[in-house]
C-alpha cells in the first residue's frame, strides 16, 4: 500500500498530475497540518488530518469541511515533526511506500530533516519519494548487494549525492556525464546537475547511501 503524505511548505505546482499519477484506490493520504492547504490546492482528498494544526490556513474552508476527516490531534509542544508523525502512522497502517508532497521549499531545516526522513523510510523497509514539483529526491542504499534505480526523463537535472562517507560502485548510463564503478565521497560532490540523455538514466550501488535528486532548474 502506497501513502501519499501532504506537509507544509511552498509547493511548485497547480495540480497533483504534475506532482504524482494518480492516486490509486486504497491508497492512505494524509495531511500533516498545513499539508491540508496543498493537498486542497492540488486536488487531493486526504482521509486523515494530524498535527497540531499551529499552521493550518482555515481561510477558505468549509464550516464543516473537515468534520469527515479522521483526526490525530496533537500538542504543539512534542518531540516529532508533523512529518514525522505522518510517517510513522503510514508505517504502522502498513505502508511499503511513501510518497511525500512538499517539505523541501523554505526552511533549511526542514528541508533537511525531510530528506533524512527518506533514510529513516529506508531503514524501516519501505520505498520513499520526496517532490515538490520542482525537485524530486529518492535514496539508494546497499550494503554490498546491487542496487538500482531507473529514472524517467523528464527533470533537466539528475544530481547524486553521498549520504554515507562513501558510496561504492556507483554506475550511471543514459546520462551526459556516464560513471562506471565510480567511488563518491559525501565531502566533494561532483557527480551533481547530469542531464539524462536517454528515454531514462540507470543508476546502481554497489555500497552506500546515495540520494538521488531530479531538478526542473
Amino acid at each position: 500500500m502506497t501513502a501519499y503524505i501532504f506537509t507544509g511548505g511552498q509547493v511548485f505546482a497547480d495540480s497533483l498530475a504534475e506532482l504524482v499519477p494518480e492516486i490509486p484506490e486504497g491508497s492512505l493520504v494524509i495531511a500533516a497540518d498545513s499539508g491540508y492547504n496543498n493537498a486542497k490546492k492540488l486536488g487531493a482528498k486526504p482521509d486523515m488530518l494530524l498535527g497540531d494544526l499551529d499552521s493550518l490556513d482555515r481561510t477558505g474552508l468549509g464550516a464543516h469541511e473537515l468534520d469527515e476527516l479522521e483526526k490525530l490531534i496533537v500538542p504543539s509542544i512534542k518531540d516529532d515533526t508533523d512529518t514525522q508523525l505522518a510517517v510513522d502512522t503510514a508505517l504502522e497502517r502498513g505502508a511499503d511506500s511513501i510518497v511525500l508532497v512538499g517539505g523541501l521549499g523554505g526552511r533549511l531545516d526542514h528541508t533537511l530533516s525531510t530528506v533524512f526522513l527518506l533514510e529513516y523510510i529506508a531503514d524501516k523497509g519501505a520505498g520513499a519519494l520526496v517532490t515538490d514539483g520542482r525537485n524530486r529526491a529518492r535514496l539508494m542504499k546497499s550494503t554490498g548487494g546491487r542496487q538500482t534505480l531507473r529514472v524517467e526523463r523528464g527533470y533537466k537535472y539528475l544530481s547524486l549525492v553521498s549520504l554515507t562517507n562513501t558510496c561504492e560502485g556507483v554506475t550511471v548510463s543514459g546520462v551526459f556525464y556516464p560513471l562506471w564503478d565510480a567511488r563518491l565521497v559525501r565531502s566533494y560532490s561532483y557527480a551533481v546537475s547530469n542531464e539524462i540523455t536517454a528515454d531514462f538514466a540507470e543508476i546502481s550501488l554497489r555500497r552506500g547511501t546515495l540520494l538521488v535528486i531530479e531538478s526542473r532548474d
